[in-house]
């Protein structure tokens, strides 16, 4: 098992928490935003498309990425003793 390999499993179950406490630090900011005023609630919410939006999506593409590079490579390599169509033309 490569060390890469090695840290993504060790620190994949920190990931869930991370989000939830970002999740939950971004509500209680746009909470005080909203008590602080209007302008400063849209504020808010525009900062934190950024802060929390980003890094969540970032996540999820990757997620996304994984998978569909999973579900992808079966259906490239042929059996064993299969003739590849067109190949050698």
């Amino acid at each position: 098992m490569t060390s890469q390999r090695r840290t993504r499993i060790f620190l994949m179950p920190t990931l869930p928490v991370v989000v939830v406490m970002l999740v939950v630090l971004g509500y209680i900011a746009l909470q005080q935003a909203f008590a602080a005023g209007g302008a400063e609630f849209w504020l808010m919410v525009w900062l934190l498309a950024f802060v929390v939006g980003l890094p969540l999506l970032v996540i999820v593409l990757a997620v996304a990425g994984a998978l569909q590079r999973g579900a992808r490579y079966p259906g490239i390599i042929p059996n064993t003793g299969v003739k590849i169509p067109g190949a050698g033309q």
